[in-house]
């Protein structure tokens, strides 16, 4: 009698074992990109916060009151005074009390300002829109909305005509030239650096 050819049961334990490795090898890379593609879509995330952030303080900045904010006086008062609200106006303390307060256009373009205020507190950057009006004085920005988190320090320089940036540390400025903003973020992705100019404020 011929003798039945098939596997050995070495053999079959030798394929099931290599399969049993080639099925780990392919979790772990299917792993892999799974994770790899969360991670992508979290940074993604907080880009596109980030982004948005910076694009509404540019907007701010850019549509920022370019008249002078004095309500007239009726015929049967004195003069008042000529000076008025600075339409922009910039604080910072190394890292810890950014501030930035301006006066800007409505979203309509009706030819009301409102005042806008951005600050920096607990990690988290907010940002304030105060009723919109034809006259002076205008209503002070409340409560503010978190526009970004995990902000660990957002520093400001200043332009100087003849001096180039100048730190703004401690102190308070008024429509300065040219503004260059420093923003680092602790992300789960590691610590982000960002940086924005804006100018020339003119």
């Amino acid at each position: 009698m011929k003798r039945q050819a098939g596997f050995t049961l070495i053999e079959v334990m030798i394929a099931l074992m290599l399969m049993a490795v080639v099925s780990i090898i392919a979790w772990r890379g299917l792993d892999s990109v799974n994770r790899t593609d969360e991670h992508l879509r979290r940074s993604s995330g907080q880009t596109h916060q980030l982004l948005a952030a910076l694009g509404q303080l540019e907007r701010d900045v850019a549509l920022r009151a370019s008249i002078e904010l004095v309500e007239p006086p009726r015929p049967d008062q004195e003069p008042r005074p000529s000076g008025a609200p600075a339409a922009l106006s910039v604080r910072s303390a190394e890292g810890k009390g950014f501030r930035l307060d301006l006066i800007r256009t409505s979203p309509e373009q009706d030819g009301r300002l409102q005042r806008v205020r951005w600050w920096l507190k607990g990690g988290t950057l907010y940002r304030s829109v105060a009723a919109a009006r034809t006259t002076f004085p205008l209503p002070a920005p409340k409560d503010g909305v978190a526009v970004l988190e995990q902000v660990t320090s957002m520093d400001l320089r200043v332009w100087q005509p003849g001096k180039g940036w100048r730190q703004l540390s401690g102190n308070h400025r008024d429509n300065p030239t040219g503004l260059e903003i420093s923003l680092v973020r602790n992300t789960p992705q590691g610590v982000e650096r960002y940086r924005q100019v804006l100018g020339p404020l003119e």
